[in-house]
Parts: structure tokens; C-alpha cells; sequence
């Protein structure tokens, strides 16, 4: 049993929503250092005064925020040895990653980014088929609303954790049709391992899609993220091609993200989504923003 605190009202509902599916949850309550909660003695959770006392009773914190002014108070918690699931660090600087890092080493502590694809099993099975891939290609469609700023990023973390490596170089296009705002974003990669990706966005498709095809030294594999189907070419039966369907998770997204943390935890393993994974995303990312602000101004 996991004795879990949440920092941050903003988001919480979820979190607790996901922790109810999973019987290894303990909820404990929350710290909101904001101080949103107007009534604690009226709240149906326990509202803790300080992160000090939520961190006493507590074996592992989620930050529900993806912002980097709780960036201290992640510090903080890892600095009392404790495991930390943080919703997001799109948000973070690259020196606060780096800091969040040191002070993960030092504590011995597990530090687990969340991620909407990354842990699910439909992904532990595309890795587990691709290996480490020569070439991968991502496209994805969505709906007019989409910011695909903040998606290219997501994509990124999941590219990335795909290939096993860092990105040696980026090339973007970034395009508008309808609006101030991008409609497509072209980006190209090369990863320092030689292998090479394309992500390819836009949110003017009829029918919303992520597709991730990965090219293989004996094999072709595309996986439809969105539909739980595999599609496999071996090079030694090049005619025959082989589908699986991988049955969906049990659990909502969030909840199957808290259950692959449990499991990292209980197996002394690494995090699906690590710190290392999400540094490597961000520089990146620096790369993608500078290019984006020399090809379209959205800044």
C-alpha cells in the first residue's frame, strides 16, 4: 500500500479519481500551497498545512500541475526521500530539470513524469517489437482546437523514448492555412545514434489519428496508438503480414500511469518516463522553438 499526498488543488480530482481504481492507493490528502481551499474544514479530503506534514505521512507525492513554480516544493519533497510522480514539466526550465536530477541521485528517490502514451501497453509492446529503430515516422491528426505546440512536445517525449537517444539535429516547418496559430508543424530529427524521425501534426484532418511507423533492420512495424493495432513486415516473409490487436488498458490513462509508477516502484526499476527522457524532450525543444520563431511568429 502506497500512502499518497497530493500538492496542488487545480488538478486534483483526477488524480484521485485514477488513485480509486487502484486498490495499492492509500489518498491521504492535500497540500495546496496556494491556498485555494477557503473552507479545509469543510473539504470531503483531509487538507494538509504544509508540504513538511503531508511529506511525513506520506511514501510518494504527486504535483498535479505542470508548472514550474511548484518546481521548489518538488525539490523539497525528493529532499525528504520520497518518490514523486509530477503530471508534466513541459513548464520546467532545463536548469531546473537538471537540479531535479541532481537531487533525485542524491536522495536515491524515483521520479516518475506523466504521459499519456508512454507505460500504456500498447507502447511496452511497440518497444518490445522495434528495438531500437532505424527510422520512425509519427502522425498525428486531430481536431481544429488542438494546440500543437504543446503536442509536438508530448510526441517528442514519445519519440524519444522509443529511439533511446539523444537528438544531434532538428529541422522545422511550421504552417498556417486557417489561422494566427500553426496548423501543421513539420519537424525532422537525427539522432545522434544515426537513426533518423519525422513528426508530422495538424488539426484540420476529417478523422482524428496517431499513427507511429518504425522501420527495423529485419522488419517494419506501424502501430495505430488510437486503435490498439500492430501491423508487422519481417524482412524473411516480406509477403505476410502479421496484426495484432493489443486489448486495451484496464484503467483510465491517468490511472494506468499511477499503476506503472506502482510497478517501478515495487520492481526497483526505471521509470517508463524518466527525468532523462524528459531533459532530452526539452533541449530539443529549444531547438524546435528557436526555429519556429525564425519560420512563424507564435511567440
Amino acid at each position: 500500500m502506497l500512502n499518497t499526498g497530493i500538492v496542488g488543488l487545480k488538478n486534483a480530482a483526477p488524480f484521485i479519481n485514477a488513485m480509486s481504481e487502484l486498490s495499492e492507493f492509500s489518498f491521504k490528502g492535500i497540500y495546496d500551497p496556494s491556498l485555494l481551499i477557503d473552507k479545509p474544514r469543510q473539504a470531503t479530503f483531509r487538507v494538509f498545512q504544509s508540504l513538511g506534514d503531508l511529506c511525513c505521512e506520506c511514501d510518494t507525492v504527486i504535483f498535479s500541475i505542470d508548472d514550474n513554480l511548484y518546481h521548489p516544493l518538488v525539490c523539497e519533497t525528493i529532499r525528504h526521500s520520497l518518490n514523486v510522480f509530477v503530471a508534466g514539466v513541459h513548464n520546467y526550465q532545463t536548469a531546473e530539470l537538471n537540479e531535479l536530477l541532481t537531487l533525485r541521485d542524491e536522495a536515491s528517490s524515483t521520479l516518475h513524469i506523466g504521459h499519456p502514451f508512454i507505460g500504456s501497453g500498447m507502447f511496452r509492446t511497440l518497444q518490445q517489437i522495434c528495438g531500437r529503430p532505424l527510422d520512425v515516422e509519427c502522425h498525428i491528426t486531430k481536431d481544429a482546437n488542438t494546440n500543437l505546440v504543446s503536442l509536438a512536445r508530448t510526441e517528442l517525449s514519445l519519440i524519444l523514448a522509443l529511439m533511446r537517444t539523444s537528438v544531434h539535429r532538428v529541422a522545422v516547418n511550421v504552417y498556417s492555412s486557417f489561422s494566427r496559430v500553426p496548423d501543421s508543424i513539420r519537424v525532422r530529427l537525427d539522432f545522434d545514434n544515426g537513426a533518423v524521425g519525422n513528426i508530422s501534426i495538424n488539426r484540420y484532418g476529417s478523422t482524428p489519428s496517431h499513427t507511429i511507423k518504425a522501420i527495423n533492420y529485419n522488419s517494419i512495424v506501424e502501430a495505430d496508438m488510437n486503435g490498439n493495432q500492430i501491423m508487422i513486415i519481417n524482412s524473411d516473409e516480406p509477403d505476410s503480414v502479421e496484426h495484432l490487436t493489443i486489448a486495451p488498458d484496464v484503467h483510465s490513462k491517468l490511472a494506468m500511469q499511477l499503476d506503472t509508477f506502482r510497478c517501478c516502484l515495487m520492481n526497483g526499476s526505471e521509470p517508463h518516463n524518466s527525468l532523462e527522457n524528459e531533459i532530452r524532450a526539452q533541449l530539443a525543444c529549444q531547438r524546435i522553438n528557436e526555429k519556429m520563431r525564425i519560420n512563424f511568429n507564435v511567440f
